[in-house]
């Protein structure tokens, strides 16, 4: 692992960890960014209403200690808040999602209103957009891709499509659904055209290129 730290925590703040990944990290299944900018490292084990069944299954160590152990962890530097990666072992590449809800519905609603009332961009940032899916790709190896986004589409319903330039214009492509704020925070150079009206679509040549109506 490089010298360099390369996530944004704290190294010496505490994170929750499976314990059974200590003896085999290579059972690592999920991670969670929380609200708190606060890292939940799985398994595949999910937390239970039960506290002594989370104390059997789960420890804390330093946020430096889990990276140590799971260097993986480093391409996540970017990861917003709220958000989930999956590993996927085989790619060595997460895979992103965010967070709905938890078990504290007055606290998610607390800050759902919070972060509803400092949006400043088109819709809502609860909104789900619908994203091709290597944006929603972080893979972990030395060769990282450009991620970027090339076109930006606002639907006359008002949902919002966000196309990565992986995927070759004119064809078919998967897309997956992410909140509308969290493709904001993953890619911050899509804000200028958060403007967008319903029927407006924006492209660009090149991921340094400037944005152009070509639609609406």
């Amino acid at each position: 692992m490089s010298t360099e730290w390369p996530l944004r925590q704290d190294p010496e703040g505490p994170v929750i960890i499976a314990l059974a990944l200590v003896n085999d990290p290579d059972a690592l299944g999920f991670v969670v960014l929380d609200d708190e900018d606060d890292w939940f490292i799985s398994d595949g084990t999910e937390l239970s209403d039960d506290v002594l069944v989370n104390r059997e299954s789960f420890g804390k160590m330093s946020l430096r200690e889990a990276v140590e152990l799971l260097p993986q962890l480093g391409a996540l530097a970017g990861l917003p808040t709220g958000m989930a990666a999956d590993w996927d072992p085989e790619r060595r590449t997460w895979l992103l999602s965010s967070v709905t809800g938890s078990d504290d519905e007055d606290e998610d609603l607390r800050l759902l209103a919070q972060r509803r009332a400092a949006w400043k961009y088109e819709g809502s940032p609860d909104d789900e957009a619908q994203i091709s899916s290597g944006l929603t790709e972080i893979p972990a190896g030395p060769q990282q891709p450009v991620r970027a986004v090339r076109q930006v589409v606002r639907e006359q319903d008002g949902t919002w499509l966000f196309v990565g330039f992986e995927v070759p214009e004119a064809e078919d492509f998967e897309v997956e659904g992410l909140e509308l704020e969290h493709v904001a925070n993953l890619y911050p150079d899509v804000r200028g055209v958060l403007k967008a009206a319903p029927g407006q679509v924006y492209d660009r040549a090149t991921p340094e290129s400037d944005w152009e109506l070509v639609e609406g």
